[in-house]
């Protein structure tokens, strides 16, 4: 496990809302809920946050987040699915973070409309800000807006540590993939446990 360094390192917690992540939630069909239930997914993530304050490490949400009529959603398949399911809706209770994960008022939200963390946001500019150069990264899914995440923090010239076991997707097989043969080649891949939590 490498060493954090809690003056260079946020922790970035990726759309961790109840409509991915709430059984009930207006995509719940996509199974992502269930993934994370059977592997603590919230539970681990609670510990690193817990970790990352305890440390005085700046926690960042991030939201993803739509008008009511989406016409700032993507035209690709993605958008078609959040019409569908009416997923994300600026809002609505489903576009925002669980309970059991709310931010405090010390900590940041940053809201977007794409997969990337960082795509018409100013998550760049916050973190330059902060002068974070190393990202420790959370939340769904995988192998979407995650595996975005990384491989666009990667071509910033980021640091990346990702928590695999506080991270979900929609199946076992969409989530070892990412796990086992990209994050590896971008980053670093190591448990909340392995930081200490």
């Amino acid at each position: 496990m490498p060493k954090i360094n809690p003056t260079e390192a946020a922790l970035l917690l990726i759309d961790l809302q109840n409509d991915v992540l709430h059984e009930k939630g207006a995509a719940s069909s996509l199974g992502v809920w269930r993934f994370a239930r059977e592997a603590k997914t919230v539970e681990n993530t609670k510990r690193a946050i817990e970790f990352a304050r305890k440390n005085k490490i700046p926690v960042i949400y991030i939201k993803l987040v739509f008008r009511p009529d989406y016409a700032d959603a993507s035209t690709g398949s993605f958008g078609k699915i959040l019409k569908e399911t009416k997923a994300l809706k600026s809002g609505t209770w489903g576009a925002e973070i669980m309970d059991e994960l709310k931010p405090e008022p010390t900590d940041y939200v940053v809201e977007k409309k794409r997969a990337s963390s960082f795509y018409s946001t100013d998550l760049e500019v916050l973190l330059k800000g902060l002068r974070r150069n190393t990202l420790v990264i959370c939340g769904v899914v995988t192998n979407f807006c995650v595996e975005t995440t990384v491989r666009d923090a990667i071509d910033r010239d980021f640091r990346v540590i990702v928590l695999k076991d506080c991270i979900a997707s929609v199946s076992k097989e969409a989530q070892e993939f990412p796990v086992k043969f990209v994050f590896p080649f971008l980053g670093v891949v190591t448990t909340s446990q392995e930081l200490g939590v």
